[in-house]
């Protein structure tokens, strides 16, 4: 699916306000399944291949919701309490991690919003901000860009890791 694909897909739904915003989310969610094998892909790319880390998939519901008339952001915090999930297959236990999510305002009400969890719907997360929410800026762009292929990098060796031991 593209983004404009998406856009439209929106905007056939007949849903304003909130109703079109969880919609959204839940459209690109269940089209970009969360990866750490594709950190170097922009995030329209990434949504064309189906799957993204936080940063692609966030960066891709703002320009859906943008071009849909919102107005809506992205933030971001450092350190995050991230509950324990499921991952392909392989449990990944609670932890510690930054995290980038939407921030969207419909008539001076502003709601976080991320894919990160079926579950969620703007306003109701999955994660725990422990540090200071801050705007997305260009300095944490590039920070994120390369820090989170790292990262990913990292954590997927990890997976690969318990997905052997677990075959054995």
């Amino acid at each position: 699916m593209t983004i404009k694909e998406a856009v439209e897909n929106c905007r056939n739904s007949k849903l304003s306000d909130w109703e079109l915003v969880e919609y959204a989310q839940h459209l690109i969610h269940n089209n970009m399944a969360y990866s750490y094998n594709n950190s170097f892909d922009m995030p329209a790319k990434a949504f064309e291949k189906g799957k993204g880390y936080c940063w692609q998939q966030a960066k891709v519901l703002q320009k859906v919701l943008c071009a849909l008339g919102f107005h809506c952001y992205l933030v971001y915090a450092t350190r995050n309490a991230i509950p324990e999930k499921q991952f392909e297959g392989i449990k990944i236990k609670a932890h510690t991690s930054g995290h980038v999510w939407c921030r969207v305002n419909i008539n001076s009400i502003e709601k976080d919003v991320c894919l990160g969890n079926i579950s969620n719907k703007p306003g109701k997360i999955h994660f725990k901000p422990l540090s200071k929410v801050r705007r997305w800026n260009w300095f944490v762009s590039i920070w994120c860009y390369w820090g989170s292929a790292y990262i990913n990098h990292k954590r997927l060796k990890e997976i690969n890791r318990l997905k052997n031991r677990n075959n054995r």
